[in-house]
């Protein structure tokens, strides 16, 4: 029995098998690399829209809603409720609100975590909204919130144009000049 020529060509299929595991590993790499581009993205677009949401809108549901659970645990309603008085008070920010921010990533791909820092400008003063943020199983959440600002200056006194009476001061008493003795 005499085998076909082809059959005694040894390899010839390792270079094809080599090539689709190469696209293979090129895919995971590029599909890797495209989530954690967009993760990065997403997390930027997620601290924005929490800034809004709190800042300007004061939702008090949306943020109930976006907290993770050991947040709400930690920020009480009433801790909740005090934070969008207080942003109330302060007013509605100049927009657009400055956003600065990392993410940082558990491994390289996976576990995205980021804090973020939104500088909120008012006619009388200024405040940062800290903001520290991951994607739970599904969705992103809010970790951590805290809102620092600087109250506005007090204005100074202005002088009064009242007349005030100044006490005048007591004349001291008079002392009597002494004589000289005379043969001593």
């Amino acid at each position: 029995m005499r085998l076909a020529r082809t059959a005694r060509i040894k390899g010839e299929g390792g270079v094809a098998l080599l090539v689709i595991v190469l696209l293979l590993l090129g895919g995971i790499v590029w599909w890797l690399d495209s989530s954690r581009k967009d993760a990065e993205k997403n997390a930027r677009i997620f601290a924005t829209e929490v800034t809004k949401r709190v800042a300007i809108s004061y939702d008090e549901k949306f943020l109930h809603v976006h907290l993770s659970p050991e947040a709400q645990v930690q920020y009480l309603k009433s801790w909740r409720d005090r934070l969008l008085d207080r942003l109330r008070e302060l007013g509605v920010p100049a927009q657009p609100i400055d956003l600065q921010g990392d993410v940082a990533f558990t491994s390289y791909f996976f576990d995205p975590k980021g804090t973020f820092r939104a500088q909120l400008n008012y006619p009388t003063t200024s405040a940062q909204l800290d903001l520290g943020i991951s994607r739970g199983m599904t969705v992103w959440q809010v970790d951590t919130i805290n809102l620092t600002w600087n109250p506005p200056p007090t204005p100074t006194p202005a002088p009064t144009s009242e007349v005030a009476s100044t006490p005048t001061p007591t004349p001291a008493p008079e002392q009597k000049p002494r004589r000289k003795r005379k043969g001593g």
